[in-house]
């Protein structure tokens, strides 16, 4: 758990910010000469709060999922509802009070991103329209007494609108073009301040004359975060991926670094207050003094904020811990002691992927690649895929040859995800874009030099899709050619998942519709609806499960073809902000979901199947009374989940001697209709033999087999004197 924050602003000497990623979400007072919370207000509604704006002794606050404006009284706490921007999905990303109190809300809505102004003298609300035809993201707004300018994605530009005849403007200086976003806006001494994405670069306009303008570039930046007026001519922005905090003296052309306060992490927020400017970081405020340097911390924990949690965005387990990823951080659970830990992570990982002593994590907001030392910490960076990819959205680490895939979804505005290949021996990265023309890779598995991607129609956010129906793929790893593609079945757009399974290409659709794939060539074997949007598959030993967030599924295979779906669990009402997920220990002996915000762990229902026995048997090679060699004999029988014989299977085996000389013995065999096999091996000079039934192959089970424990001793046989 943390405190992830929106942006804030300073009523007297109290900061007031709001929390992201939190139910509820929260304006928080923070006095920072006591560096403790003053006071903890809770909203009514809503998935978290980007945004809020001070006014007086109010704090105007924006909401997402759904997008409201509230109006908080800092004095009495009471919170009045202004308006609704839109439900499920929008998001009031922008807030500005102009100097005569009126406020204005700019909003993310897939229908096009608009503008409300909010009088207070007369509580009159004005939708002011889509600012700009085609565009998703009102993404910032400041206003003057004449004024208000709106930065607009995922195209960047910048429109000025006239207070008074509502007159929209287009002054997006022409050296934008290709851009995606203005992100963040200020106003100071008649010049207009604004981060530009991706390129690191902060945008200085002459308000009088919007021709005159100049971009200043923060170096190895991509993206500049907030911005602040501050001192006459002087103003300061933050920027990632460093997290440095910049000084910028008003048409100088140049940055100054100024500080690092909060590596790596994004400002949600800056203000200039008192001398100081302050920054708002996930779990942290900050200040900066100009006249020596200095930088103070205020950790929001320490301050007595409460932490809520937040919504997962990926999921996963192995042996001893369960990783969940947030914003800014994974929580790492201990599976045996009830404890956890959190380790910081520079953006949101969102896929995870255990194995071995290590962690990789596929993070966004540049799709970065990292891996972290279980428990210990902390990350450290791999690779940068780059090539416009921001948000990963599938990962799959491949053991036998070492190799990390990603499946990436491109930049805001931009078209065409992406394949990463990252060798984790050799620390080498290949990227293949545009695989599935304009569109999103969202699943990725692979077998040897094989690579099978599903795909999204949807592009980078704020892109209408190009295609009508996602495909799924089989990439050489080393070229990334392709040697097969198909249509996704049903028509389907987004492939949630791809697994490998019993010798077939399994997959789900994000609406939880299953389908096979000949793993060769791509035809289509069977189809099956699950009745339930579901969209990862977790393979174990004991089935391979899914959720929709609400209740567990467990898939089965007796026989190949469509498999055998039970319900196993129900009720969880999991408030996900990533895809749900159902994790499970390797051995399938525990699964861990999420109920609410909370995680829980969950008996495994049943056995996959019911039984696998052993029985040994031996007889002297030649003379009983004189032959130091006998022959071993060990049956093993296998029984399906429905406690029939499992014909086809087969048995792997490893044989041990007392003498430590191993026997020449057969170690696989496979199962006859009666659903046993017998094993024979040739013993010399030795009492006794054990075989250890390692594991069991078959169509029918989750990737193809499981592993066994089950042992038998073979004792040499007796001999017989006359």
């Amino acid at each position: 758990m943390a405190t992830p924050t929106g942006s804030g602003g300073f009523i007297g000497d109290v900061l007031w910010f709001s929390t992201r990623q939190t139910t509820p979400p929260t304006l928080i007072g923070l006095d920072p000469a006591t560096g403790r919370a003053v006071d903890q207000i809770p909203l009514p509604a809503g998935q978290g709060a980007w945004v809020s704006a001070a006014s007086g002794t109010d704090v105007y606050v924006g909401t997402y999922t759904p997008a409201k404006l509230y109006r908080v009284d800092t004095v009495s706490g009471a919170v009045d509802e202004i308006l609704t921007a839109g439900d499920s999905g929008a998001v009031i990303y922008a807030l500005a009070v102009a100097p005569d109190g009126v406020v204005y809300a700019g909003t993310y809505e897939s229908s096009g991103g608009r503008i409300f102004a909010y009088d207070p003298a007369t509580g009159a609300v004005t939708d002011l329209g889509v600012t700009v035809p085609g565009q998703d993201y009102v993404r910032a707004l400041v206003a003057d007494e004449r004024h208000v300018y709106a930065g607009i994605g995922a195209a960047a530009s910048l429109v000025r609108i006239d207070r008074a005849t509502l007159e929209f403007t287009d002054v997006t200086p022409p050296d934008l073009a290709g851009a995606t976003f203005v992100s963040s806006l200020a106003l100071h001494d008649g010049v207009l301040l604004g981060g530009v994405s991706p390129r690191g670069q902060l945008l200085a306009l002459d308000t009088a004359d919007p021709s005159r303008y100049e971009l200043v570039q923060a170096p190895a930046e991509t993206f500049v975060v907030a911005v602040a007026g501050g001192e006459a001519g002087r103003a300061y922005f933050a920027a990632r991926p460093s997290g440095t905090l910049y000084g910028y003296d008003l048409w100088s052309g140049t940055a100054e670094v100024l500080a690092v306060p909060a590596p790596e992490k994004a400002a949600n927020g800056l203000t200039f207050h008192d001398g100081r400017v302050w920054g708002l970081v996930d779990g942290l405020a900050y200040s900066y003094d100009p006249a020596d340097g200095s930088v103070t911390g205020l950790p929001l924990d320490a301050a007595g904020v409460s932490p809520n949690p937040e919504r997962p965005m990926a999921l996963a387990a192995d042996a001893e811990h369960v990783y969940v990823s947030g914003s800014g951080g994974v929580q790492i659970h201990d599976i045996a002691r009830g404890t956890s830990s959190r380790v910081f992570v520079p953006g949101e990982a969102k896929s995870l992927w255990p194995t071995g002593d290590t962690v990789y994590l596929s993070v966004y907001t540049r799709a970065l690649i990292y891996e972290l030392p279980r428990v210990s910490g902390p990350v450290r960076s791999l690779a940068d895929i780059g090539h416009e990819q921001t948000r990963p959205r599938d990962s799959f680490f491949d053991e036998p040859t070492g190799r990390l895939y990603v499946a990436t979804e491109p930049d805001y505005g931009r078209y065409g995800g992406a394949l990463a290949v990252y060798d984790t021996g050799a620390g080498e990265l290949d990227v293949y874009r545009d695989i599935v023309k304009a569109q999103t890779i969202s699943a990725v598995t692979a077998d040897g030099d094989t690579v099978y991607i599903g795909s999204d129609i949807k592009s980078g956010l704020g892109t209408p899709p190009v295609a009508t129906r996602a495909e799924v793929a089989a990439v050489d790893a080393g070229t990334g050619t392709v040697r097969w593609s198909v249509d996704a079945p049903a028509g389907a757009t987004v492939i949630g998942d791809l697994q490998l399974i019993g010798g077939e290409l399994v997959g789900i659709t994000s609406t939880g519709l299953l389908f096979g794939l000949d793993q060769a060539s791509g035809d289509l074997r069977w189809e099956h609806g699950l009745g339930a949007n579901a969209s990862v598959l977790t393979p174990s030993a004991t089935g391979v499960y899914t959720t929709d967030g609400k209740s567990i599924f467990r898939l089965t295979w007796p026989e190949p073809g469509v498999p055998v779906v039970s319900t196993v669990y129900t009720g969880l009402a999991g408030e996900w902000a990533g895809p749900p997920t159902v994790a499970a220990t390797p051995d399938g002996t525990a699964l861990f979901a999420v109920q609410g915000r909370t995680l829980v762990r969950l008996d495994v229902p049943g056995e996959l199947f019911a039984a696998v026995s052993a029985s040994a048997a031996s007889s002297w090679v030649g003379d009983p009374d004189r032959s130091r060699v006998w022959q071993a004999f060990v049956t093993v029988s296998v029984l399906d989940g429905h406690g029939s014989p499992l014909a086809g299977a087969r048995v792997s085996t490893a044989w041990r001697s007392d003498s430590g000389r191993p026997p020449g013995a057969a170690t696989t065999c496979v199962t006859g209709g009666d659903g046993s096999c017998v094993l024979r091996g040739t013993v010399a000079d030795t009492a006794a033999v054990t075989v250890d039934v390692t594991g069991v192959a078959h169509p029918s089970l989750p990737r193809g087999e499981v592993e066994v424990s089950e042992s038998v001793t073979v004792a040499a046989p007796e001999r017989t004197f006359r």
